[in-house]
């Protein structure tokens, strides 16, 4: 996955069974790299999700969320594939923590549940403090991966009316509210 394949079209059991682990594998030189995600449910429902503030479940009051962040050795988001009918589009985002620029580097992994990884090489991005990463689209309950590696001025607010997502309400340029 890459420039010169930026599109990659999950099989409907890929879709469908297991988690969708999206993994940002990079080396402390980088920054304090988090992920973050963007997301629409097709309930019309819209908000973020990302370890680094708190709102680690999606949707919040959810006892099964669909899209849950974490941080082992690296950052994580993880997508429930069991309830992938719900969801309409995601947008994986990272960001600093400190608002300080990134030197971006290391590699997006994302890894399906029988064992197919995706990778998208970070190097390309331009210095910034974020970056989206990737978009996922479900059509027709296949969800199509699109590479988008774009460093974006501002911060998550700016990068998630980038590409779409205007129905969110923000308390501050990080947080949005629920």
């Amino acid at each position: 996955m890459g420039v010169k394949s930026p599109t990659v079209t999950l099989t409907r059991v890929q879709s469908g069974v297991g988690h969708f682990d999206i993994e940002a594998v990079c080396s402390p030189e980088v920054g304090d790299l988090r992920l973050g995600a963007v997301y629409q449910l097709r309930s019309g429902g819209s908000s973020t999700v990302q370890h680094a503030d708190g709102h680690r479940f999606a949707p919040p009051s959810s006892r099964r969320p669909v899209i849950v962040a974490a941080r082992e050795e690296y950052e994580r988001i993880s997508l429930d594939l069991r309830q992938v009918r719900d969801i309409e589009r995601i947008t994986i985002y990272a960001f600093s923590e400190s608002r300080t620029e990134l030197t971006w580097g290391g590699t997006l992994v994302g890894e399906t549940f029988g064992g197919a990884r995706l990778e998208l090489p970070l190097e390309a991005l331009y210095p910034g403090r974020i970056a989206v990463l990737m978009s996922i689209y479900n059509l027709g309950g296949e969800l199509v991966i699109r590479a988008e590696t774009e460093t974006i001025d501002g911060d998550v607010r700016e990068a998630a009316r980038a590409y779409g997502y205007d129905r969110i309400t923000w308390r501050d340029d990080r947080t949005p509210v629920d």
